[in-house]
C-alpha cells in the first residue's frame, strides 16, 4: 500500500507536461513562469512563499538568489528551498529586474522535483566538465624573463605588480631595482 507521502514524492517527480516546455535559442528547456507559479499553487495548495534576499547588478549582467518556502500538503511541515540565477541585462529596467525574479523563482522551484523542470537539462548538466591542460613552464625561461622585466622596468607602479611573482633568486635584484626607482 503506498502512503500519501510516497504518492506525493513520486507525483513530484513525473516529468513535466510536455504541453509547457518551451526551448532557448541556446537549446536549454525551461517551463514559463505562469506555468509553473499555477503548479505550485496546485500541489502546494496555494500555501508557498517566496522572497528574493540578494541581487547584485553590474553594467551588463544581474544576478540574484532567493528563497521560497512551501507548506507541504500531507505532512504540513514547512520546507525551504533556495535558488539563484544570472541573466545578460537589456536595458530595460521595467522588464529586467521582474525577468531575474522569475528566473530565481524557477531555480528555487525545480528543486522540489522534476515536475517543475529539475531535469529538462540534465544531460547538459550532467556533462563532464572539459580537461584543462596546464603546460609545465621552463623555470629558467620565466626567471629570464621576468629578468629582463625588472631590469627594463621604469615605473614604480609597474615594478610593484610583479613583486608576488618573481621567483626568490630574483629578489636582492627586485629590492635594488625598487631602490633605484625610490630615488629618482
Amino acid at each position: 500500500m503506498i502512503t500519501k507521502q510516497t504518492q506525493f514524492v513520486q507525483d513530484m517527480n513525473v516529468d513535466p507536461d510536455k504541453n509547457y516546455v518551451r526551448k532557448n535559442e541556446d537549446g536549454s528547456f525551461y517551463l514559463p513562469i505562469s506555468h509553473v507559479q499555477n503548479l505550485l499553487d496546485e500541489v502546494f495548495l496555494g500555501i508557498w512563499s517566496f522572497e528574493v534576499s540578494n541581487t547584485v547588478f553590474g553594467r551588463k549582467w544581474a544576478r540574484g538568489s532567493g528563497v521560497m518556502e512551501v507548506t507541504h500538503p500531507v505532512t504540513g511541515d514547512k520546507i525551504k528551498r533556495s535558488g539563484d540565477a544570472a541573466i545578460i541585462l537589456t536595458g530595460n529596467l521595467r522588464t529586467d529586474s521582474p525577468r531575474l525574479e522569475a528566473m530565481i523563482l524557477l531555480s528555487c522551484a525545480k528543486k522540489f522535483g522534476k515536475v517543475f523542470g529539475r531535469d529538462l537539462n540534465r544531460k547538459k548538466d550532467d556533462a563532464p566538465l572539459p580537461v584543462v591542460r596546464v603546460e609545465k613552464v621552463d623555470l629558467s625561461v620565466e626567471e629570464k624573463r621576468m629578468e629582463t622585466l625588472i631590469k627594463e622596468c621604469d615605473n614604480l607602479r609597474e615594478l610593484e605588480s610583479y613583486k608576488l611573482i618573481i621567483p626568490k633568486s630574483l629578489k636582492t635584484m627586485y629590492q635594488s631595482r625598487l631602490l633605484d626607482l625610490l630615488n629618482k
